[in-house]
């Protein structure tokens, strides 16, 4: 009952934490169960990211011992070698024409060829369940951004973390920019960064580049003024359409709002 109630605060600890936090698994370590689900970066999806050392890391649910019992029990084994064993399959072949005082000979051949067989499929199988929990495998589902070279960690989460706090701060303007009442939707921090990217693609012909931190930093340095600027037009769009909110809509919420705008533009 503990493991769940500290595993529970971690996870709300995530959801409602709005700096970079960066998941890393180092070499020959793995993530499974209960830890993978309490560190999953899918809990935060605005701040946490994933990361793998390339080649020795694992990470998963299950073991893949587990995985393999589950998925590939012993009936799928033998299926599997009565299919691609050639002398399994040239005695099951023997087995159809046999006679009946040849059939149990061969039968026991049969099982005496899977049994010796058994154990090295299961291994077989264990391999084939590991693979599924590979770097580059827990790239191509989209579970970890990329997986890191060990040596060089360091200097790839060194410019990371400076490229993330960048970002974060432009975010945190342009989320701002945006609350300014109760009638406009407030910018998410999911579509501030949607909306950087295509700030970035925009001045660079292209999204190309986007991952590559020390590009983004000297592109945020290059274009300060016109981010700036991009700021500064979002909070007005966000002031127009709360005006046009509080202008067009009907009954007595039209009068009473009009009548507040220029009421606040007297006091300004």
């Amino acid at each position: 009952d503990e493991v769940l109630k500290y595993g529970s605060l971690i996870v709300d600890a995530f959801v409602a934490y709005e700096q970079p936090v960066f998941v890393f698994i180092p070499p020959y370590a793995e993530i499974r169960g209960g830890a993978w689900v309490v560190l999953d970066a899918s809990i935060n999806a605005s701040v946490m990211e994933m990361y793998a050392t390339s080649g020795s890391a694992r990470g998963g649910v299950l073991e893949a011992t587990g995985a393999a019992s589950v998925k590939y029990r012993e009936k799928d084994l033998l299926k599997t070698m009565r299919r691609v064993d050639d002398k399994l399959v040239a005695l099951y072949q023997k087995l159809e024409s046999a006679s009946d005082t040849d059939r149990e000979q061969i039968q026991a051949e049969i099982g005496h060829r899977e049994k010796s067989l058994l154990p090295v499929y299961g291994q077989i199988a264990v391999q084939f369940c590991e693979l599924h929990d590979t770097p580059g495998r827990m790239k191509a589902v989209g579970v970890i951004e990329k997986d890191v070279v060990w040596e060089h960690a360091r200097t790839y989460f060194f410019w990371r973390l400076r490229r993330k706090l960048a970002e974060f701060d432009l975010r945190k303007k342009m989320m701002n920019a945006g609350n300014v009442g109760r009638g406009v939707k407030a910018l998410g921090a999911v579509e501030a960064s949607s909306l950087i990217k295509g700030w970035f693609a925009g001045s660079n012909g292209s999204a190309e580049g986007w991952n590559d931190d020390k590009r983004f930093l000297t592109w945020m340095a290059e274009n300060n003024d016109n981010l700036e600027k991009n700021v500064a037009d979002l909070a007005k769009a966000s002031v127009s359409e709360e005006v046009f909110t509080a202008m067009a809509a009907g009954g007595a919420t039209s009068t009473i709002g009009t009548a507040g705008i220029v009421d606040g533009i007297s006091r300004a």
